[in-house]
């Protein structure tokens, strides 16, 4: 059996259209963001959590389009190591890339499963951190058993968080215009202090990347799958924003750990209470789903390229999933759950997910001088000839970002980079990153 997985070794499949990449977007996109942090954005600036919320679609569409543009053109899982690699062909930043991605969306996993442990309270009296474990384990178990089965289930489930967004916005609809949106409690700095949070909210677009080796036709379905779901969970969070606050004063919001569930209870009665809760549960199952399959796929995809160990390349021939990646993520993602705190970790995710963002954005302004001739089946618009206006400012509003965050979350995600190296020169002096992993290609 050796010998045959040596000549034939198993691939990951390719079952996802357009369809099913906009839903997984979409699964990713909208989750713990609205339905555990709006209120605490909410807390921070007030009824103008609606400019927040645009205010952070901006940055993620600037950014958004880097990734469009890139993932056309190098459709592989590990994004970030290619994307980084590929420019500047070299290792140690495109590991330190990837590595600080893999553990902003690790911080992320559990960000999501805390707030499902949350909602979970609100109907059994048991202990978060047993369900955050327990749910973990279940998700991992079915990520294992195929991507058909994830993404029919994260498709039906994405249909079910839009639905319950669009019930908090029919409870709120007649009450929009009834509060100032542009009078926010905390100045113009709160805005922007609860967007770097809220950012955290769009987190999971960069993810649809690394689903490019199980997607048909990826050079033209990736970049059209990103944008429309980009699109659609904008569209939702702004319409939510103004719609809570309209609804329940800001100051009863920031202070529910169920924020949605009590907008609709006001509305509806206390059952909208408890539908939005089952609603919310499934909507944070989804999230944390799918971010377990993309983190598990940039792990396998940095093994394969021999920036980890080879033993995490493992495809399974039954599954055609990556067991060994799936269970390495599960056990870094139990460590963090140890924190503990919603906020700081979403703020831990947030600043290192806008570092990397930072550094894929400026990856297209150094390939478009360096690499012109390279094919681009997707180019991000608003050119100055090869300068990409849009990278500049995805450059320029991620930095600006990251002075809203507190000092503590800053300094905890800025050694993120510096944990990245470290463990590079772990492996390389151990000798276990073997291939070159095509890093200058861009120059054959």
């Amino acid at each position: 059996m050796d010998a045959e997985e040596n000549l034939h070794p198993p691939k990951l499949k390719r079952e996802a259209g357009l369809l099913q990449v906009v839903t997984y977007g979409v699964g990713n996109i909208i989750g713990a963001g609205v339905y555990v942090l709006v209120g605490v954005a909410a807390g921070i600036t007030g009824n103008s959590i609606g400019l927040s919320f645009l205010a952070g679609a901006f940055v993620a569409l600037f950014t958004g389009l880097s990734y469009a543009e890139l993932s056309a053109m190098y459709p592989r899982a590990a994004s970030e190591y290619l994307y980084l690699g590929r420019a500047y062909g070299n290792r140690a930043i495109a590991f330190m890339t990837e590595w600080m991605m893999i553990v902003a969306e690790t911080v992320a996993i559990a960000t999501v499963v805390l707030g499902f442990s949350q909602y979970f309270q609100t109907f059994f009296a048991v202990p978060t951190g047993l369900i955050a474990v327990a749910l973990l384990f279940i998700l991992t178990l079915i990520s294992i058993i195929g991507i058909k089965v994830s993404l029919k289930l994260n498709t039906v489930l994405s249909v079910v968080a839009i639905i319950g967004l669009i019930i908090v916005i029919a409870a709120g609809a007649g009450k929009i215009g009834s509060v100032n949106y542009f009078s926010p409690s905390n100045g113009v700095s709160g805005i922007f202090a609860a967007s770097a949070l809220i950012f955290f909210a769009y987190l999971g677009f960069d993810n649809i990347a690394n689903l490019a080796e199980e997607t048909k036709d990826p050079k033209k379905t990736l970049p059209r799958g990103l944008l429309i779901a980009m699109a659609i969970s904008t569209l939702l969070y702004v319409l939510v924003g103004v719609s809570a606050v309209g609804l329940v004063p800001w100051q009863e919001l920031s202070a529910s750990e169920a924020p949605l569930a009590l907008v609709a209870s006001k509305a509806f009665g206390p059952t909208a209470y408890y539908v939005l809760a089952i609603i919310a549960l499934l909507t944070t199952f989804n999230t944390a789903l799918v971010l377990l399959i993309a983190g598990s796929r940039a792990i396998y995809g940095m093994a394969r390229e021999g920036a980890l160990p080879r033993s995490l390349e493992h495809i399974s021939r039954h599954t055609h999933t990556p067991v060994h990646a799936s269970v390495f993520l599960l056990i870094i993602t139990l460590l963090f759950l140890s924190i503990g705190n919603i906020g700081t970790i979403a703020e831990i995710a947030s600043a290192g997910s806008l570092v990397v963002f930072a550094l894929v954005n400026l990856s297209v302004l150094h390939l478009r001088r360096t690499a012109p001739h390279l094919h681009r089946p997707f180019r991000a618009p608003l050119n100055i000839k090869w300068f990409s206006v849009t990278s500049l400012l995805g450059v320029i509003s991620c930095l600006a970002l990251l002075t809203s965050f507190k000092t503590e979350s800053l300094l905890l995600a800025l050694s993120l980079p510096i944990s990245g190296i470290i463990l590079h020169l772990i492996l390389k002096k151990g000798r276990i990153l073997e291939v070159d992993g095509g890093l200058h290609e861009n120059s054959k």
